[in-house]
């Protein structure tokens, strides 16, 4: 008996010399997000549910503004963003980025004023709050404000404000009279009677919010992570759709929602914009650099593997 206890503990101390294997090989990877929005849900569903664990994945979230994300991933100080509209941006400047997968393969975005403006050509004189310059904020004000008469570097001032959040106060204080809102913010501000002047898209459907950036190099070099990443999202992606009343409950929780029926509204409109496994056919990636270009003044033709790698898509559903 003496001896059997000798080698238990000897068992033991060895044991404990050593983590566990399931967390010993995680790898910690990092997400920066221009705001913790609807878009973001899936990956934090994805995290809860363990489908990260999974693939050998820790995953962190950070708050990054949206331009401010190329550059991050660019300085490896996060290792991928979820700034979609910075990324084809950047893609088709020459900087060596790529999108690997699409959350909303339409843009989740109203354009929300105050309850004095009732239609987008009321903020000629005005100021609009955006989240940075070149960001998909930005690019997709000025068109609604040009597909409406305006031009947004004369009749309407455009001006930095950052994270949705603050959007929200320069709105309520009167620093701004319109901005580009995500659900749950611009659903919160119509209850207090905010305007919805437009939706964007109406006006370019073929404009992602959300999804996963990274640089070529990473691509290059960890093929194996950024599979892993890309397969447990889409499991996360898949779950969410798929069961309602619980991811409910997490957008509740995540935006920090007392009532559920707003995080149940939230949801059914987020369903809508979803796409389709994670990716998109030819046609909406042209229509999507196309006017990209357009916004960012590039007149070359811009091959859609320039800026779009749904391969690792493909090969997780295999």
């Amino acid at each position: 008996m003496r001896r059997r206890l000798i080698v238990a503990g000897a068992v033991a101390v060895w044991l404990a010399a050593f983590p566990a294997t399931g967390s010993a090989q995680l790898k910690k990877i990092t997400l920066g997000a221009p705001t913790m929005a609807i878009t973001e849900v899936p990956f934090k569903i994805a995290r809860a549910k363990g489908f990260y664990r999974e693939e050998g994945l820790d995953l962190d979230l950070v708050l990054i503004r949206g331009a401010l994300g190329v550059k991050a991933i660019m300085g490896g100080s996060v290792d991928y963003t979820t700034a979609s509209g910075s990324i084809i941006a950047a893609a088709i400047r020459g900087i060596g980025v790529k999108l690997v997968l699409l959350i909303s393969s339409k843009p989740a975005f109203d354009l929300v004023s105050d309850a004095h403006i009732r239609s987008v050509a009321e903020l000629r004189g005005k100021t609009v709050g955006i989240s940075s310059r070149g960001g998909s904020v930005d690019l997709l004000t000025r068109l609604v404000l040009e597909r409406n008469g305006l031009s947004p570097d004369r009749d309407v001032t455009l001006i930095e404000i950052g994270r949705q959040e603050e959007m929200i106060v320069a709105l309520k204080t009167g620093r701004i009279s319109a901005a580009l809102l995500s659900p749950p913010r611009n659903l919160l501000l119509y209850r207090e009677k905010f305007t919805k002047l437009a939706y964007v898209g109406d006006y370019m459907p073929a404009a992602p919010t959300g999804g996963i950036g990274l640089t070529d190099e990473k691509l290059r070099k960890n093929r194996g992570e950024v599979l892993a990443f890309v397969r447990g999202t889409l499991k996360g992606l898949k779950y969410y759709r798929q069961n309602r009343s619980e991811s409910v409950k997490l957008i509740a929780k995540e935006l920090r929602l007392d009532d559920t029926s707003l995080a149940a509204e939230i949801f059914d409109w987020h369903g809508g914009q979803l796409a389709r496994n994670g990716a998109a056919d030819e046609a909406w990636m042209r229509a999507a650099i196309d006017f990209t270009k357009k916004s960012i003044g590039v007149k070359e033709e811009i091959p859609t593997r320039q800026v779009f790698d749904f391969s690792f898509i493909e090969k997780a559903l295999r």
